[in-house]
């Protein structure tokens, strides 16, 4: 009998595209300096840099443990309607019966999972040739569209090479002369997280027009709602102009940074249709992936979400809280350089630094920031550093 040479059917796995946030958290973890800093987080932190439990959370938290009808059971293939209405309402407000007849939604795996099945839905069904993608934009949503396979990924510019402002004259000009029917165009609703920069409102009605005029399909990413201006009504203007101008979205919906739940992975897609009589087609065609992906949504956030969307009383002490939030970045974001971030708005904000500069940051001072230059600012509040004191 000949020798036997076992090899592994894993031998050939090319490695996955380098993930700089997660690659620098891990970093910054390892580090024994009690100095550090983590400024490449995307979560909320407080002083300490402690993760920030809501009050309003934690209130409901407990109020939840005394419910004696709540159980462990999964929940039914069909999202929750109480979280769906209350997700619903938080996205597009108070809706009519006729706009509500034409949105099919579904509870994810957060805004990741939204993204996820939207970006399936649309490939199964419109067969975009193209994915517009801002020239700065999540590692996630680069793999999501990497696993589609037969999608091109594009990017438009969105804004200056120094990140100072928006460079709209630019998109406008690359979706108008290269964009194509049915392709999917892919936007932040507010606080740009790769810039900390927002189109304005007509500007927003300008790139709808054109994405109603060359027929592209626009798809939203709702990661920080209420963390751009406080107020999350105002955060989603731009969703609900859309909306208005007749044009058929995807929304992702994220709860994980305005409700401090990103271990909870709350999520859900909503996608307008042009007609109600599309919405139970699509709505099986959701159930159908959700079966094939978890199965069931996880309870246990959303429980928490509905709950104080839908009580009067947690409501307002969850836009306090969110407030609180958003009131401390906007100190900090002054007190650290008025003059250079003071327009953006959300957790993040470019710095003008160099890779050398944050090299240096990183080796000497034990500063972590990603090499494009942001910063998250939650990251800047933490009790270590003397410069960030006086700002928390």
């Amino acid at each position: 009998m000949g020798s036997f040479s076992p090899l592994s059917a894993f031998a050939d796995l090319a490695p996955p595209p380098h993930d700089e946030q997660i690659a620098l958290t891990q970093v910054h973890d390892t580090d024994p300096n009690e100095q550090k800093v983590n400024l490449s987080t995307e979560e909320y932190k407080d002083r300490n840099g402690e993760p920030w439990v809501l009050p309003v959370v934690r209130q409901t938290e407990l109020e939840l443990i005394m419910d004696t009808s709540l159980t462990h059971s999964k929940s039914s293939v069909r999202s929750p309607a109480n979280f769906i209405h209350a997700a619903q309402d938080m996205i597009f407000g108070p809706l009519s019966s006729e706009l509500k007849s034409k949105i099919a939604s579904i509870q994810t795996v957060s805004g990741t999972g939204a993204c996820h099945m939207g970006t399936r839905l649309l490939c199964d069904t419109i067969k975009p040739k193209t994915i517009w993608m801002p020239d700065l934009t999540y590692t996630s949503h680069d793999a999501i569209w990497d696993w589609m396979g037969t999608v091109q990924k594009r990017a438009y510019p969105y804004s200056l090479p120094d990140r100072s402002a928006i460079d709209f004259e630019r998109m406008l000009d690359s979706l108008n002369t290269k964009a194509q029917r049915n392709d999917i165009i892919l936007l932040d609703s507010c606080a740009h997280g790769s810039s900390g920069l927002d189109l304005e409102p007509h500007q927003w009605i300008e790139l709808g027009e054109v994405c109603r005029r060359i027929e592209i399909f626009p798809f939203f990413d709702s990661t920080y709602q209420g963390f751009a201006s406080g107020d999350p009504d105002t955060d989603v203007w731009a969703i609900r102009c859309f909306v208005q101008l007749g044009l058929e979205v995807c929304v992702a919906q994220s709860f994980s940074r305005n409700f401090g739940l990103s271990g909870e992975r709350v999520g859900c897609l909503h996608v307008v249709l042009a007609f109600p009589d599309q919405r139970e087609a699509v709505l099986n065609k959701l159930y159908y992936y959700q079966r094939g992906l978890t199965s069931t949504p996880p309870t246990y956030g959303a429980n928490l979400v509905s709950t104080i969307l839908t009580s009067e009383s947690l409501y307002a002490a969850w836009r306090a809280d969110l407030k609180s939030m958003t009131d401390r970045i906007k100190k900090l974001r002054l007190g650290l350089y008025a003059e250079l971030i003071k327009r953006r708005r959300g957790m993040f904000a470019y710095t003008s630094l160099s890779k050398q500069h944050i090299e240096l940051l990183r080796k000497d001072y034990h500063i972590y920031i990603m090499s494009t230059g942001r910063i998250s600012l939650p990251g800047c509040m933490l009790g270590g550093p003397k410069w960030s004191k006086s700002y928390c």
